[in-house]
Order: structure tokens, then sequence, then C-alpha cells
């Protein structure tokens, strides 16, 4: 008597393997499609700009200097006062946290619209003082094209709040 050699199953390790492969594929697709979602790239760049101005305020309190930030059109500048002017810093490291984005802002320091427009000399918005003192600020981002907002808030002492993303103004 023969035994059918068709009637053997699967053994653990084969069974570990593909659920292994499977997991991977699963993994990586998600990965790939939780990054590039509007609303993370959004969220993203809102805690990138709070970063950028909660170190901005330790800059300035450490070397007792003054900063501020000039939003213009599709991204931000950072200023410094010397010689009783706001000028574009020239710091290679600060340099480097100036942003551009694809966003739109709409600007409200201490209850008050600021008007966002190309200029030559930039105007500071947001001033962060050696002092430990921060403009007050309500700063919504907009993604018109997949309609989203966000909203970043600061107390005078640089507290940083972010709201959203939401699909509706505030």
């Amino acid at each position: 008597m023969k035994l059918c050699p068709s009637n053997r199953g699967f053994t653990i390790l084969e069974i570990l393997v593909v659920v292994a492969v499977i997991s991977i594929i699963a993994s990586t697709i998600l990965l790939n499609t939780s990054f590039h979602r509007p609303s993370t790239e959004l969220k993203n760049h809102a805690s990138k700009l709070g970063k950028t101005l909660k170190l901005l305020m330790q800059e300035a309190i450490l070397e007792d200097r003054n900063f501020a930030l000039s939003v213009v059109p599709k991204g931000y500048l950072v200023l410094e006062y010397e010689a009783q002017e706001w000028l574009q810093s020239q710091d290679k490291f600060l340099l480097k946290l100036q942003k551009e984005h694809g966003y739109s802002d709409e600007l409200m320091v201490d209850n008050s619209l600021v008007v966002i427009e190309k200029v030559k000399e930039p105007k500071p918005h947001i001033l962060i003082l050696g002092s430990g003192e921060m403009s007050v600020f309500q700063w919504d981002i907009e993604d018109r094209e997949n309609n989203l907002f966000i909203r970043l808030n600061s107390t005078m002492l640089g507290n940083i709040t972010i709201e959203g993303p939401s699909e509706t103004a505030f």
C-alpha cells in the first residue's frame, strides 16, 4: 500500500515565509502612501515652522540678539536687528532656516492683518527678542489645491500651538 504524495500539507516554515513577505509588502505600501498625504505634508510644514520659531527664540536669548520673521509670498525670511535697522540675516545657519513653500499664508500679528506682498526691503512681522518675548500671532496656512488649513498660534512668551489640519477654515 502506497501513500499518495498529494495529501501533504504546508510546513510551518513555508507559512511563516509567506506571512513575512505579505507583511513587508503591506508595510511598504502603507509607508509610501502615508508620507505623501497632503495633510501630513501640511502638518510637517507647520511643525518645522514652529520649531524654527522656537529655535530662533532660544538663539535670541542665548546670544542677546533680536530676530524677526518676515513673511513673503510663498515663504519667509529671517531678519536680524543690526545698526538700528532690520536686515536679512547672512548667517549660514540662519539662512538654512529660511524656507519657501507652495501654500497660501494669512498672518495676524497683535490682532492686525499683515499684508503679505513682495517688497524690496523685507519688513519684520514676527519679532523674536533677546529678552525672551515674541510677537503674539495667528498664522493660517492654506493648501488651496487640497482644501486644507492649519493654524499656528503664539503667546508673548513664545509658546506655539498648532491646530489642524482641517478641511474648513477655523
